[in-house]
């Protein structure tokens, strides 16, 4: 019978370390074997914990995928702002973006939006959106404050964020199945977000 490894520290601490254990698992078993063979068992298995503990975490899938969804977000966020903090310009704030979010979607296979979607429900997957709001105010803000330098080409920024996010979106699975090359497909989306937003690129500004 597979028990909860001793962690020292405080309860919190202990808690919080499990708590960490069973995410990281989901992450894993959605990257190796697809979110369609997400079990709590199969969780706990890869976890090395009894699947009751699990239960005593989640009450469901549903809220495994939730949980994680915030769980990836916040790490995400945190390698992020480490990216951002020598960009100088928004500019090399967009460059570092996308290079993050790309590289992101490779190294960390996640699942198609409707397959989430089909496992969560409507109510499941506006939950689960929600927590990666602060992606796209975060990159709000980039654009606003490029537009406002003369970096970038007037625009509404939120509306303008949307479609780069739509865009990086679409290079989520193929990444993440390893069907492109990260290196090539790097260098061509951050040229043509580059060029949508009227930005500089090697080849000067391009006004759109």
């Amino acid at each position: 019978m597979q028990n909860v490894p001793r962690i020292s520290g405080s309860p919190d601490q202990h808690r919080t370390a499990t708590r960490k254990k069973i995410l990281v698992a989901v992450r894993d078993v959605m990257a190796s074997d697809g979110v369609d063979k997400l079990t709590m068992a199969e969780v706990a298995g890869r976890a090395g914990l009894h699947r009751s503990v699990v239960y005593n975490y989640f009450p469901d899938v549903r809220a495994l995928l939730i949980a994680h969804a915030r769980y990836e977000t916040e790490r995400f966020m945190d390698e992020l702002t480490g990216a951002l903090g020598s960009a100088a310009t928004a500019t090399e704030q967009i460059v570092a973006y996308v290079h993050q979010q790309l590289a992101d979607f490779a190294a960390y296979p996640q699942p198609a939006g409707p397959e989430l979607a089909t496992l969560l429900g409507p109510d499941g997957y506006r939950e689960m959106h929600a927590h990666v709001q602060p992606l796209g105010m975060l990159l709000t803000d980039i654009i606003r404050a490029g537009v406002e330098a003369g970096e970038f080409a007037p625009s509404d920024p939120a509306a303008t964020a949307n479609l780069v996010h739509a865009c990086l979106g679409a290079e989520r699975f193929p990444l993440g199945q390893g069907h492109r090359d990260l290196e090539e497909t790097t260098e061509r989306v951050t040229t043509f977000v580059l060029r949508s937003l009227g930005a500089e690129t090697n080849g000067g500004r391009s006004d759109v």
